[in-house]
């Protein structure tokens, strides 16, 4: 029997997985642990026996006399096998192909293949084993029309050429690779489909999204709606009928009413400090003894844990696991902040959109900032809750361009900003501004004081991060009106500000607001909103970085100013 691309694609697997059969008779009679599908050329197909790898022919004999560990099909007469010291790939005749030796190995796709190193790093190598660029990453896929898709450090992922280079410079937290020259990629919000730019091609986000196919695609909606759409983001049709999709809605809907269970039944957990007694882990007989919750109570807890991946047990001893250590760790003041005071005035939502004025000093006889001077609990949440989301300066510092300037960072008490401001810009002198410092250190000049009284400093750059809103127009403009005072014709103020959209095409900053209406009396606002602002207290905007960002860069100068340049560093 002549061996034919199409006589290995009529050979059909066992559904045992034991051997190969066609037109429902055995190739041959031997039968293996395990046997995989015959590749074209050479015609070999790679089987397990006896704890040992090899290949066949559609004889079942096996070929090359060579051994391995493990054993995997051709592609493009290449294949992958591993020894006892790692992964690497022979040609038809069995002949290693290089020498190196991989911790992981996949297969060759377009001339290139993914391996892994010892370390853990991931790359591309060329049919000679020699890497295809110099960078290594936390993962990276096969190519396809010469595009991969990589993970970076950070867990992002975005794609590179054959060159290693980046194709566009866009990064998300998933994406695909491309299919008729758009790929499926993911943020915060959803999955969507981006063009060879890495630009959204529409603005809409979905829970499931697959490929385009001859110029529509299916979607999942978040209420589990099944659609079509085009390829510009319409919605051509839904595949489920309408009475599908209340029934989708209705479920759904009912299920965010109950949702936020979760949120009180960890922040319980949390201040009775069930998760901390489990850190080292604990038997039961040792928790139930130590414990005063009444036994119903504390087995609750424990299943409610255990349910929800925070918990195991292994031969009676207690203990967290990686999701529980993390909040335990690194969320339990952030998450323990939000289930507070700002949970509790959530409950008064209703009465500020009727009177569109916050509910906090309804409750506590307090505005909210006066309370936390007061409350050393909800003063160190509020700190761990600044420091948890300083993440996304990172971006934003780089453009500054800092040198030995005088820099004054308004409200930035926790100094999270300001350190990550000395990290890039070592020669900078570092001044805060704020009514209370949470920080001790000698090399920052810290002053207390409200940033609404009248104070002075000379300063060459102001910062103001987060700041504006927190508060009203008048109050903003108020205080725009200070830093005004206080800059001379050649310093900048930065705004680090969340910019809402000007239309509500997604929910950057439009659900936070309702938080802030609340809370402080304030919102976010739109950039035509916030240019009005400054403009009233002596400022103009000269320039606007990253506005389609969680948080833009916004640059300000005195209407005075002669330059609109900072002087270039001597």
């Amino acid at each position: 029997m002549s061996v034919t691309k199409t006589l290995l694609n009529s050979i059909q697997i066992s559904l045992d997985e034991t051997h190969h059969f066609i037109d429902g008779k055995p190739l041959y009679e031997t039968r293996f642990q395990r046997v995989m599908s015959f590749h074209y050329p050479p015609g070999y197909a790679p089987v397990e026996k006896d704890e040992q790898a090899y290949f066949i022919d559609i004889q079942g004999k096996q070929v090359f006399e060579r051994q391995f560990k493990k054993a995997f099909g051709f592609y493009g007469g290449i294949a992958t096998v591993a020894d006892e010291h790692g992964f690497f790939h022979i040609d038809v005749q069995g002949q290693d192909i290089y020498q190196k030796r991989y911790a992981w190995a996949g297969n060759y796709q377009e001339c290139a293949c993914v391996v892994m190193d010892q370390q853990g790093g991931y790359f591309h190598i060329v049919q000679k084993g020699n890497p295809l660029y110099s960078r290594k990453y936390l993962y990276v896929g096969d190519y396809k029309y010469g595009i991969a898709v990589v993970i970076n450090e950070n867990g992002l992922s975005t794609h590179i050429d054959k060159q290693g280079e980046l194709i566009h410079g866009q990064y998300f937290e998933e994406l695909d690779v491309y299919h008729k020259g758009f790929a499926i990629a993911k943020d915060t919000q959803g999955y969507f489909h981006i063009d060879k730019q890495g630009q959204e091609i529409y603005h809409a986000r979905y829970a499931k999204l697959e490929p385009f196919y001859n110029g529509q695609a299916v979607a999942v909606t978040h209420e589990g709606i099944k659609i079509l759409i085009s390829e510009s983001g319409l919605v051509t049709q839904p595949i489920d009928s309408q009475k599908i999709q209340i029934n989708k809605i209705k479920q759904q809907f009912a299920h965010k009413a109950f949702e936020y269970w979760e949120s009180r039944i960890l922040a319980a957990i949390l201040e009775i400090g069930i998760l901390d007694q489990l850190v080292t882990g604990i038997s039961k007989n040792e928790l139930y003894a130590g414990s005063n919750l009444p036994v119903q109570s504390l087995n609750l807890i424990l299943s409610w844990l255990q349910l929800q991946g925070l918990m195991t047990v292994h031969s009676d001893i207690l203990s967290l696991t990686l999701k529980g250590k993390t909040i335990l760790e690194e969320v339990k003041e952030v998450f323990l902040y939000w289930q507070s005071e700002p949970f509790n005035t959530s409950c008064y939502l209703v009465d500020s959109l009727i009177s569109h004025r916050e509910s906090f000093s309804q409750i506590y006889q307090s505005s909210f900032f006066d309370y936390v001077e007061n409350n050393e609990v909800l003063k160190k949440r509020l700190s761990s809750v600044m420091t948890f989301y300083a993440d996304d300066y990172e971006v934003l510092i780089n453009p500054l361009n800092l040198f030995e300037q005088k820099v004054c960072d308004i409200g930035g008490g926790n100094g999270v900003l300001m350190k990550q401001l000395q990290s890039h810009y070592p020669n900078i002198q570092p001044i805060i501004l704020d009514r209370h410092c949470y920080i001790q250190d000698k090399n920052i000049r810290f002053i207390e004081t409200d940033f609404f009284s009248d104070w002075q400093i000379d300063a060459d750059i102001f910062v103001l991060s987060r700041i504006l809103h927190d508060w009203n127009d008048q109050q903003v403009v108020a205080l725009l009106a200070q830093v005004t005072k206080n800059m001379t014709q050649y310093a900048m103020l930065y705004l680090f500000e969340t910019l809402l959209p000007e239309e509500p095409i997604k929910d950057k900053g439009i659900t936070v607001s309702f938080h802030l209406l609340n809370l402080l009396g304030s919102r976010e606002r739109t950039l035509s909103e916030l240019t009005e602002l400054p403009t009233q207290a002596g400022l103009k905007i000269i320039k606007v970085q990253f506005p389609e960002a969680l948080i833009s860069l916004i640059t300000l100068v005195k209407k005075c100013s002669i330059s609109f340049d900072m002087p270039k560093n001597p």
